[in-house]
């Protein structure tokens, strides 16, 4: 197998973002950041009452930022839901006095599609973060942000911290100056480790390519990006079993497996309020001579601790892509039931 070979390929795949990420989350902070900013204003101006977050898979977790970020910096309550759940149970809340923003890489998510729809017969207003303008959700939504990427975890993301955090400035909150100064470091540090953490992701996914199990760990901010790779990457790409856990959850409970099984563990340990408590697990999976693989914020000091899923994104990427070339999957963007008409059903529907 020519891994090198098959990476030169994959460099064109929709999954692997990382050859993009920083050109694109330059350009996006370039052309879309004053209108993020000028969102933000509108909803002090407008005295908005609730923000939700909505979406599914990826698409919902990297909106689950804004939630945290406004719940620290601002006094407007909002809250993070799946797209379905969010019409389920149809939040008293949800009124003309509330904004919704809603993620979706295609448009065309059949989940977030019905979301977008309750939210729009509530008077909400909608606001979304899509790939392409014309898509379906596109074409109904009061907002779009169209980031014309294949970034879609990244992209989304920079939108949610970069609204939430500009929206807690104006309302007096100076902590989140130097976050939103750090924000424009990002794009060279993404460019950067594009390169320097190609080896060192090879050598991870030699060393666990047997693992048939593993468990993904992240508390804070990063508890988002550990979802992320625990479900939607390592099980949806890479084909194993697998699973998340908030990290400080680890003690309650699941813990007591270790005294019969050792699956592999892949620890997000941020520099923020976590890192103690998450530093005690990792502790405690070394104590317990588990697979364990530790990816820690502290490797980036000159950039701020809340901007922890930006900077771990690529190196958690390129263990996953060279994982799924050392198992045989050589296709990245290859799906066995997404994506095929099976489990999404509707009209100008597309995923999953």
């Amino acid at each position: 197998m020519d891994l090198e070979k098959l990476v030169e390929q994959g460099i064109n795949s929709l999954l692997f973002t990382a050859p993009v990420l920083g050109p694109d989350l330059e350009r996006f902070l370039e052309q879309q950041g004053q209108a993020l900013r000028k969102l933000a204003q509108q909803a002090v101006e407008e005295k908005v009452t609730h923000i939700y977050w909505v979406g599914s898979g990826n698409s919902q977790i990297n909106l689950l930022s804004g939630k945290y970020l406004l719940d620290k910096f601002s006094d407007i309550p909002s809250d993070c839901f799946t797209s379905y759940e969010f019409v389920w149970s149809n939040p008293k809340r949800l009124s003309e006095k509330s904004w919704v923003f809603l993620a979706s890489f295609s448009g065309a998510t059949e989940d977030t599609v019905v979301a977008l729809r309750h939210a729009r017969a509530k008077n909400a207003k909608t606001i979304v973060l899509v790939n392409k303008a014309d898509s379906l959700m596109g074409k109904e939504a009061d907002v779009v942000f169209a980031y014309e990427s294949k970034a879609l975890y990244i992209l989304p993301l920079a939108a949610a911290y970069l609204f939430a955090l500009e929206l807690a400035r104006l309302q007096g909150n100076t902590e989140v100056e130097p976050i939103i100064r750090d924000l424009d470091k990002v794009p060279n540090l993404l460019k950067r480790q594009y390169l320097e953490e190609k080896e060192p992701a090879k050598n991870l996914a030699e060393q666990f390519k047997k693992e048939t199990i593993f468990y993904t760990l992240g508390s804070g901010v990063l508890y988002g990006l550990a979802y992320k790779f625990g479900l939607t990457v390592f099980m949806e790409n890479m084909r194993v079993h697998g699973s998340f856990m908030n990290a400080v959850e680890f003690r309650h409970g699941p813990a007591e497996m270790l005294d019969r099984a050792k699956p592999s563990f892949v620890i997000l340990q941020g520099n923020d309020e976590s890192r103690m408590v998450v530093a005690r697990v990792i502790d405690l999976l070394r104590s317990q001579e588990v697979p364990l693989i530790v990816y820690d914020m502290a490797k980036y000091p000159d950039i701020h601790p809340l901007l922890a899923p930006f900077a771990l994104m690529i190196p958690l990427q390129w263990f996953a892509v060279y994982s799924a070339f050392m198992r045989g999957i050589t296709d990245l963007d290859e799906r066995v039931l997404m994506g095929r008409g099976i489990m999404g059903k509707g009209n100008g529907i597309t995923w999953p």
